[in-house]
């Protein structure tokens, strides 16, 4: 009849219109993700590809100090991160309110992402341990391989100044600005994991999920990259410049076969272990301190676009995009779990 009611009919241009949303929805997550992935993937390809092409030169070249940082991360901030911008680009993003945050909050947030960070490790290293128990090898420490034959400057310059820099620039503003419009909670656990899995290894995967997590709710918070550089800096100077340089100054070898002239040798690198550890010690008596801090600021905005748990599970796992970055995260864990 004409004129009467027809659910099937009427609801079919809302059906259409949640489908083409769904499809946005699989862009606007989708291709930040794979940028980053594309970041991971052609940045691997260059440096074996930079290294094949050395080798076939001048071997003795990659048996220089500080050749393998060079080229663990030169291709990425010089070809990789660059190029990325172009999908990056593809997607719109969302301008974040600017707000500052006080001195002592973020000593407090300092604190926590220390204290996650030797929880994190601990996890990575027993994970390993247990790995290794049940392989027979123990699996490769990434960033400690690349970092122990180099100069302590180029480890300075590359780990401690430029890494927090870019890399908050990509996986925070650059990551977040394109999910923001889903509110922060969903934004700042991606980009969290998303953070944490391209780091390639167990080792760095749970103080690396766990800290992205915080810096990323620290932007989204208050718009200003200033405070989570500052956060990342602070980790990265702490937990690889200065273990590595007391590393370095102890002479584990002549502490096993002389102890008291290992001792004498490795006075110095014995003093900064004692201070490495009193410092560990301060951020544990700290920390609770600084969780009811920070209790105050947490607050999770929602976005202007929400989603269901069942929406996101559709833009997740039907999702190219994201299993192609799952697979490029996969392969480097695999790798480094077998090498």
């Amino acid at each position: 009849m004409n004129g009467q009611f027809d659910p099937k009919r009427n609801g079919a241009p809302e059906e259409a219109a949640e489908k083409r949303s769904l499809r946005a929805d699989h862009l606007q997550i989708g291709l930040p993700i794979l940028a980053v992935a594309f970041i991971f993937l052609l940045s691997s390809v260059l440096q074996a590809l930079i290294a094949t092409l050395i080798a076939a030169a001048s071997p003795r070249l990659l048996d220089l100090p500080g050749v393998s940082l060079v080229l663990s991360m030169l291709p990425m901030y010089l070809v990789a991160m660059p190029l990325s911008l172009l999908l990056y680009r593809l997607v719109p993003k969302r301008e974040l309110a600017c707000k500052a945050i006080s001195f002592p909050t973020w000593l407090a947030l300092l604190s926590l992402c220390f204290g996650l960070t030797y929880l994190g490790s601990f996890l990575g290293t027993a994970l390993n341990f247990a790995v290794g128990a049940l392989s027979g090898q123990m699996p490769e420490n990434a960033l400690q391989d690349v970092t122990e034959g180099s100069p302590l400057w180029l480890t300075l310059l590359f780990a401690g100044i430029l890494a927090p820099i870019l890399e908050e620039i990509f996986f925070r503003k650059l990551l977040i600005d394109r999910l923001a419009i889903y509110g922060d909670l969903p934004a700042v656990l991606l980009s969290g994991v998303v953070f944490g899995l391209v780091h390639g290894n167990f080792y760095q995967f749970f103080y690396a999920a766990a800290v992205g997590v915080v810096f990323g709710y620290v932007y989204i918070r208050t718009g200003k990259l200033r405070y989570t550089v500052a956060l990342h800096m602070a980790v990265n100077l702490v937990g690889t410049v200065y273990t590595t340089a007391m590393l370095r100054k102890l002479d584990l070898s002549l502490l096993e076969t002389d102890p008291a002239l290992g001792l004498l040798r490795s006075f110095g690198g014995l003093s900064m272990m004692a201070s490495y550890y009193l410092f560990m010690l301060a951020v544990l008596v700290s920390l609770p301190f600084a969780i009811l801090h920070l209790r105050r600021m947490i607050r999770f905005r929602r976005g202007e676009r929400t989603l269901t748990l069942r929406e996101w599970a559709r833009v997740l796992l039907l999702n190219p995009a994201v299993w192609c970055f799952l697979a490029v995260c996969v392969f480097f864990f695999a790798m480094a779990l077998l090498a």
